[in-house]
Order: C-alpha cells, then sequence, then structure tokens
C-alpha cells in the first residue's frame, strides 16, 4: 500500500505470498477425496488483493501428491505465486490376496486327524483363521482369505504328494508352509533330511505356479507332555536349521516361528502335549505370519490390481467371492 509524504508518493511494496503447509489426509477407500486447505498468507501490495488456488480448496484430489499453485494479483496489477502439494494416502495394499496355509495339526487347528480336504470354515482360533482376521482389519479395501489346508498327523512326504491338487483347487496367490513335527515323530533323526528334501518340492511345486512362498521353522517342543505328541525334540534345532539354509537357497521368505516362540516350549504358547500351541501360541504363529507378509507383500500405491491380484481373480474366475470350496 502506499501513501503520501512531505516528499511525495512512496514506491509500492511488492506483494509476498506464503503457501500453506502441505496437508497429507488419507483415502479409507483408496478413491479421489475432497481435500480442503488454508489459504495462502498475503503480505505487501495495493489493497484489494485478489487470490486463487488451482485446484483449488475443497477440489477431489487422486490418490499421490499433488502441485496446487496459489497466485494472488493487487490494485496496481502486482502478482505474486507460490505453490504446495496435496498429498493423498491411499489404505494399504497386498500385491496377494489369496494365501493358502498348508501343513499338519498345528495348521488344521485340530489336535487330531481329519480327512485330507480344505477345513472350511477354518476353526475358531486356528492360526489360519487368526491371521485371516488380521489381514482383513488392515486392508479393507481387498477381500483377502486364508485357505486352511492342515491336515493332522501328516508327514512331509505325504504333504508333497497332496499339495498340486491343494494349490490347483485352492486358486491361491502365495502359500504359507509349516510341516515337519511328525517326521522327527515317526523318523527320528532321518526326519530332518526327509523334511528338507520335502519341502523343497512343495516350494519348487508352489514357484512353478508362479506363488509367492512363505516358509516356517518348526515350533519348540517338549517331551514330557501329557499326552506326549513330541518324541524327539532335541531334533528340533537340527531341522530348524535345515528349514534356514532350505529357504535361503530357493529365495523364499523365512518365518522363524521357533525364534517368534524364543526357542523354548513357553507353556503359555505350547500346550501340554508338549507339540500343539495353545490358543496364545497360535496368535503368536499368526502374528509372526503377518509380519512377513506385510513387510514382503505391502504397499500404500493407488488402488490399481497389481499382477498378483489380477493372477488371483484370473485364476479364481468371474466370481469376486473367495473360492473357500471344492
Amino acid at each position: 500500500m502506499c501513501s503520501d509524504s512531505p516528499t511525495g508518493p512512496s514506491t509500492p511494496s511488492a506483494i509476498a505470498l506464503t503457501c500453506p503447509a502441505p496437508p497429507t489426509v488419507a483415502s479409507a477407500s483408496g478413491q479421489p477425496i475432497a481435500v480442503n486447505f488454508s489459504s495462502p498468507t498475503a503480505t505487501g501490495g495495493t489493497a484489494p488483493l485478489t487470490m486463487t488456488c488451482s485446484p483449488s480448496s475443497g477440489a477431489s484430489f487422486p490418490i499421490g501428491s499433488t502441485s496446487i499453485t496459489c497466485r494472488a494479483v493487487d490494485a496496481r496489477q502486482q502478482t505474486a505465486a507460490c505453490t504446495f502439494t496435496v498429498t493423498v494416502t491411499g489404505p494399504p495394499r497386498l500385491s496377494v490376496t489369496r494365501f493358502v496355509a498348508f501343513g499338519d495339526s498345528i495348521t488344521e487347528g485340530f489336535p487330531h486327524t481329519i480327512s485330507p480336504a480344505l477345513v472350511d470354515p477354518a476353526p475358531p482360533g486356528s492360526y489360519p483363521m487368526v491371521l485371516q482376521s488380521l489381514l482383513r482389519a488392515r486392508y479393507t479395501s481387498q477381500t483377502i482369505a486364508v485357505l486352511d489346508e492342515g491336515v493332522g498327523g501328516e508327514i512331509v512326504a505325504n504333504g508333497v504328494a497332496r499339495l498340486p491338487a491343494a494349490l490347483a483347487a485352492d486358486k491361491g496367490g502365495a502359500l504359507l508352509l509349516m510341516e515337519g513335527a511328525n517326521d522327527l515323530n515317526q523318523f527320528g533323526a532321518d526326519g530332518v533330511s526327509r523334511i528338507a528334501s520335502g519341502l523343497q518340492t512343495m516350494i519348487r511345486t508352489a514357484r512353478a505356479r508362479s506363488m509367492g512362498v512363505f516358509v516356517g521353522t518348526l515350533l519348540p517342543e517338549r517331551a514330557d507332555g501329557t499326552p506326549a505328541r513330541a518324541s524327539h525334540p532335541e531334533l528340533v534345532v537340527p531341522a530348524n536349521a535345515a528349514i534356514r539354509s532350505l529357504a535361503a537357497a530357493e529365495g523364499v521368505t523365512l518365518v522363524d516361528l521357533y525364534a517368534a516362540f524364543g526357542g523354548v516350549p513357553d507353556p503359555v504358547l505350547i500346550s501340554t502335549d508338549g507339540l500343539h500351541p495353545t490358543a496364545a501360541g497360535n496368535e503368536r504363529i499368526a502374528q509372526t505370519f503377518y509380519t512377513s507378509i506385510r513387510a514382503r507383500l505391502e504397499s500404500t500405491a493407488a488402488p490399481v490390481e497389481t499382477s498378483g491380484e489380477l493372477q488371483d481373480r484370473a485364476m479364481a474366475g468371474p466370481n469376486t467371492v473367495p473360492l473357500y470350496h471344492r
């Protein structure tokens, strides 16, 4: 603004425009949302000032960062401009939405043997059911399914024979593999090599179907259970060493459940039979797989179908509801 002085009119001051702090907002649905932001602050110039921003406050913004340019013009046609960004974040997403949990009774969720078929629904409190609940609570814009393919009493060789048909029927995008405790019980020290060989075959079977693979180590055991279900708890450590080496050699994700359990059969986590997890143990298994899945498969990109989701949907067919039944 200018004013007259004894020596004559003063030079009008230039306009300075300061943009607001860049806002970041979340879109729960992953769709564009309206975003309101504060007006820039102008100093100097000659009133009245006209101020505009493009895009304007209250406009709809997509996921990502959008540049906003604001301009001010005063009565003397002096101008000033500033820029800032509006960032819209989408809900977290997974590149895979259908998981096949494969293994023995620890996966199955029952401490007994049933027929070799998909457990539908997964037993309440079983690790596949708990894991599915965790994933669905976080990935609200996607339909997540964790399919329970556990069979109580199964040895790894039987799992090798059973896996191809299970994967073909379940049409999953990732395999959660945890098996081998029964091999230690049945074969003793020879079970270690049987576990490593069989798991390698199962990993390669899944990868041949372009599936991601998460391999869990065996849980801690104790031999003094009631009834005694664990015959060779001392073999869990060498078996897990073989599983860790296998996961590294095959380039798949290791889910170190043994470490997550603290390496000891804590009665809070391992039941009185010395082998099967308690309810708290199942929650620990689910949480450990959940952490690995998030680290490996999560993104916050715009909700465009990823290659994994496209594969899941194409294999599942036109029905958008998860296929639980064979």
